[in-house]
């Protein structure tokens, strides 16, 4: 997980400290963790850690202790309502989503590729049979590329991008959006 990512997104802060203090009640459930543990791993930063914790603490998810250093406290606990959350991965991942990776980033915009495949084929120069044909086989990688990554047969797409790229003489020219597509299904 990137560290500076989470200075951006605060849920990303509240469910990193949830696991912090998670993993720590598993490993010690009486003892709680100081600000500078919480810090410790560089996942959170200073300037996120008091909002966060606080907003955890007035939702009843983290115990806090509250000492002589206002407006920081002394130390930190989470509550077993909590524990209930980071335990339901459901509930957890709907209050506060993981922050995607840097394959889930790019694959993201493998939909957007496929729309501007979808126009860029629709604008080409070919015209009867061989546009129908065209669009069909665009279609086709779309729909087989709008599945989860997981279910993806990457075998079919290859092929269905084969095809597409031979109704043309220069298909990086005509349908440059195929070409960035190609990289996410692979050689």
């Amino acid at each position: 997980m990137e560290k500076n990512s989470l200075a951006k997104h605060p849920k990303s802060v509240r469910r990193r400290l949830l696991t912090i203090l998670y993993e720590h009640y598993n490993r010690d459930p009486l003892e709680m963790l100081t600000p500078e543990d919480l810090l410790e791993d560089g996942s959170v930063q200073r300037g996120d850690l008091l909002c966060n914790a606080f907003y955890l603490h007035d939702r009843g998810l983290v115990e806090l202790m509250i000492g002589y250093n206002p407006p920081m406290f002394a130390a930190a606990r989470i509550t077993y309502k909590g524990i209930d959350l980071v335990e339901n991965p459901f509930e957890f991942n709907l209050q506060f989503p993981p922050a995607p990776d840097e394959a889930e980033q790019a694959m993201a915009e493998v939909p957007f590729l496929l729309e501007r495949l979808v126009q860029e084929a629709d604008f080409s120069a070919l015209d009867g049979e061989l546009r129908r044909c065209l669009l069909r086989d665009v279609q086709y990688l779309r729909d087989e590329l709008l599945r989860p990554v997981e279910r993806w047969r990457k075998p079919v797409a290859k092929t269905v991008i084969g095809w597409i790229e031979g109704y043309f003489d220069v298909p990086r020219e005509a349908l440059p959006s195929l070409f960035e597509l190609k990289n996410f299904v692979g050689d």
